[in-house]
């Protein structure tokens, strides 16, 4: 524990209130002695402590006051007459005299006791107000760290959001300037027999031997399988790459230097080395 913590902890209050065993106010007077902050506070405690006291003291009635002082009056008599050894054969001449209050002194006492009682009811009064304090701050705490949370959750779900619309923006760029290119090529892959609802495109630009392909709609691979692209090159099918998944995004295939169709088939996870003619799925001729 800090200074600081030790401080907020409310002993000092309870130190100054007299609510402390020896064994902890030794400890106090200890911590105290050194840390200057300690002390400081401590000393504000007993004037805060003192000020609340004095605030709220009120005069005693006049009844009060002179029972205060029959009873200090029949006290210092009893202890005078305790003084007295009636079995001594001699009498005893220095006796001390009983000492008789004044209605001042009557009153400062009185007055001492109330202080007491006060100060240790606003030693309560503190503490509980300490207590609260720190339950309320611990809450405000607690909360700002959910808050912190919830605002870090957001801005990472709105960074992703972003890239993802970065990303999509980026794509769309691209398959507008691959159209638009006049060395870009459009050839459309239409069904099979088989498989007579199924189409796609191909993109191909003559002079970077790039090739593109819009997949959108094709049917949905199963779990082990996926679509292939092939180029027929000189009567002969040439690997063009696989399909990802199926997608509504233009997808970078593998380069062919020249065609006379493309042609999608499904083939096992990872591709084949030759197509599936059954398997065929849609054909473009160029």
């Amino acid at each position: 524990m800090n200074t600081q913590e030790y401080i907020e902890s409310g002993i000092l209050e309870v130190y100054a209130a007299g609510g402390l065993t020896d064994t902890e106010r030794a400890d106090v007077d200890r911590m105290a002695a050194l840390h200057p902050q300690v002390k400081a506070a401590l000393e504000e405690a007993h004037a805060a402590l003192e000020a609340y006291a004095l605030q709220h003291a009120q005069t005693p009635p006049a009844y009060l006051q002179d029972r205060i002082l029959q009873q200090i009056q029949q006290l210092s008599a009893s202890q005078a007459s305790n003084h007295q050894d009636t079995t001594a054969p001699t009498q005893i001449t220095d006796a001390p005299e009983a000492k008789v209050l004044s209605m001042t002194q009557a009153q400062q006492l009185a007055r001492h006791s109330r202080l007491g009682n006060s100060m240790r009811a606003a030693a309560v009064i503190l503490l509980l107000i300490s207590t609260a304090t720190n339950i309320y701050l611990f809450s405000e705490w607690k909360e700002a760290e959910q808050e912190l949370t919830i605002a870090q959750q957001s801005v990472k779900q709105y960074a992703y959001e972003t890239s993802q619309l970065e990303y999509r923006t980026d794509r769309t760029e691209n398959f507008l300037a691959v159209v638009r290119d006049p060395e870009t090529k459009a050839v459309a892959l239409k069904g099979t027999p088989q498989h007579a609802s199924a189409a796609a495109k191909v993109f191909w630009n003559q002079q970077t031997k790039e090739v593109f392909l819009d997949p959108a709609s094709l049917p949905k691979a199963p779990s082990d399988k996926q679509y292939q692209l092939w180029a027929l090159v000189d009567g002969k099918p040439v690997d063009a790459g696989v399909v990802a998944s199926s997608s509504d995004v233009l997808l970078r295939m593998k380069t062919i230097e020249k065609a006379q169709a493309f042609a999608v088939t499904l083939e096992p996870k990872g591709g084949s080395v030759n197509p599936t003619l059954d398997a065929m799925y849609v054909m473009g001729a160029i």
